[in-house]
């Protein structure tokens, strides 16, 4: 956990929290209106943002940091060629870094929210990354649904799923979708296969991984990070069922289950 969010924790809930939050907020918003650049370093990557609002500000400067360990082991293993889909892509913080260390590769971004899916598009453009957004949000199978946004309407906003269990508490806005599979996706030649993914989707893990078996266990796949909400032990079971090693990363975050990465033990030796 960063210093900033350590001390947050501590004062959650009193009044100094909300003064402190109320005063660092209109700070982060005047000196938005500059429109500054924000760069992020990671593992060798570098990609630059300018984020509009006090939300992307925050994913940029403390966020990211919580689940660095994450970010780091994915950049360590990515290849030049590698197909990257990062399901649940929000600003594009992860596409933006994974894809400046592809050469023959190519990122493929999966983002349902529409401001986040716009402000991904703009990040992927800010950073020379050719990238489609698909704004389909995935599941196991083609369906209506409404994708759930919980935390806030700004772009930026981290808690938006299809899952009406995590997170947990009433929508701030609710959106009528359709949703597809990442192997209905592949299979239509609308996506390439994968070789790397990470899945960041709230409540909706199982049936993002479902709805990618097939590409999954094909033998491109070698690598699968998933960050875990209240379903730490079935994304994990999936994961080994679809033949995968598991590993678990602690993120430095005051609440949370670990994140997992499922590997091609045939391919991948790093946790020997």
């Amino acid at each position: 956990m960063t210093f900033v969010g350590a001390i947050g924790g501590l004062l959650r809930g009193t009044r100094a929290h909300k003064y402190a939050t109320l005063v660092h907020d209109s700070a982060v918003r005047a000196y938005l209106r500059s429109n500054p650049r924000c760069f992020v370093e990671s593992g060798g990557a570098r990609a630059v943002f300018t984020p509009t609002n006090v939300v992307e500000w925050g994913n940029l400067n403390y966020r990211i940091w919580e689940e660095d360990c994450l970010l780091r082991h994915l950049l360590s293993q990515v290849r030049p060629d590698d197909v990257f889909f990062d399901i649940g892509a929000n600003i594009g913080i992860y596409s933006c870094l994974v894809g400046s260390r592809l050469t023959d590769g190519t990122v493929v971004p999966f983002e349902p929210y529409p401001p986040n899916a716009d402000r991904l598009e703009a990040n992927l453009e800010a950073n020379g990354i050719e990238a489609e957004v698909i704004r389909s949000p995935l599941s196991d199978c083609r369906r209506a649904a409404e994708f759930n946004v919980y935390d806030t309407a700004d772009s930026g906003a981290q808690h938006g799923s299809l899952d009406t269990i995590y997170p947990r508490g009433t929508p701030l806005k609710r959106i009528p979708t359709e949703t597809t599979s990442g192997d209905t996706l592949v299979e239509n030649g609308l996506a390439p296969p994968p070789t790397v993914a990470k899945v960041d989707v709230q409540g909706a893990g199982v049936d993002v991984l479902t709805g990618l078996r097939k590409s999954l266990t094909a033998d491109r796949c070698r690598l699968v990070y998933v960050e875990t909400h209240n379903n730490y032990e079935q994304i994990t079971d999936l994961l080994q069922r679809l033949g995968f090693s598991t590993h678990s990363f602690r993120l430095s975050r005051e609440q949370g289950q670990p994140a997992i990465v499922g590997y091609d033990d045939d391919v991948v030796d790093f946790f020997e």
